[in-house]
């Protein structure tokens, strides 16, 4: 059985974590986001099928909205 030996310091790595990366909305978090999104695709090649899923929900989603707002003005 491998006993498992401490870690020379026993503190937390102090790099940076992503809650301290602060990006707001504008070109820079849509910079953010298509890089988050582009290495998810190419990461995991099954979160493709869920993304074209969700753009399609989402566009069929949308569009249905739009057609009850000027349904009912």
């Amino acid at each position: 059985m491998l006993s498992k030996a401490p870690l020379p310091n026993d503190q937390p790595h102090p790099g940076i974590t992503m809650h301290r990366i602060r990006v707001g909305a504008g070109v820079a978090g849509a910079i953010v986001v298509v890089g988050f999104v582009t290495i998810g695709l190419v990461g995991v090649p099954m979160f493709r099928y869920f993304l074209g899923l969700a753009v399609l929900m989402g566009g069929g989603i949308a569009l249905g909205l739009h057609w009850v707002h000027r349904w009912k003005t």
